[in-house]
């Protein structure tokens, strides 16, 4: 039988952990709406963009110069790899920046956990978990719906 006094503590414990849960990065779950705000916070920083010479040709590349990529199941500003699929296909998360000129527009998308991600020409970067060293391309074709994004340098 449940007491005044357990109810009021059960009742405090569930209302600190509803306050605590807003003040962490993501969850595990997406949020049913957004909340509303005043102000927009700005994406985190995110990849330093370059490009690299590979067989396949000149790529678009991350800041640490692993290969980017782009699934087919996206479109532009939606990103539909997440869960295990983003697992092996790790986001770039953040803001880009161009480290070199590049011919094609830098933006963000908001992924389904929340997380900002960065794209290139609308589409949704991401990496390829068996790629272990820069400049790797193993991904390109990968279930024929990954493929490297190839990059020329802006004016090129």
């Amino acid at each position: 039988m449940l007491t005044k006094k357990s109810i009021i503590s059960a009742a405090c414990a569930c209302a600190a952990i509803a306050s605590l849960s807003g003040c962490g990065d993501s969850t595990d779950e997406p949020a049913a709406a957004p909340a509303a705000s005043s102000t927009t916070a700005a994406p985190a920083a995110g990849p330093g963009l370059s490009t690299a010479e590979t067989p396949l040709g000149t790529v678009l590349t991350d800041g640490d110069g692993f290969t980017l990529y782009r699934f087919d199941e996206d479109s532009p500003g939606v990103s539909r790899c997440a869960g295990q699929c983003a697992e092996i296909w790790p986001p770039a998360l953040g803001a880009p920046r161009a480290v070199v000129p590049l011919a094609g527009a830098l933006g963000t998308v908001t992924r389904p956990d929340g997380a900002t991600q960065a794209t290139y020409d609308g589409l949704p970067l991401y990496r390829f978990a068996k790629d272990t060293e820069p400049g790797q391309t193993s991904g390109d074709g990968v279930k024929g719906t990954w493929h490297v994004i190839t990059a020329g340098a802006a004016g090129g």
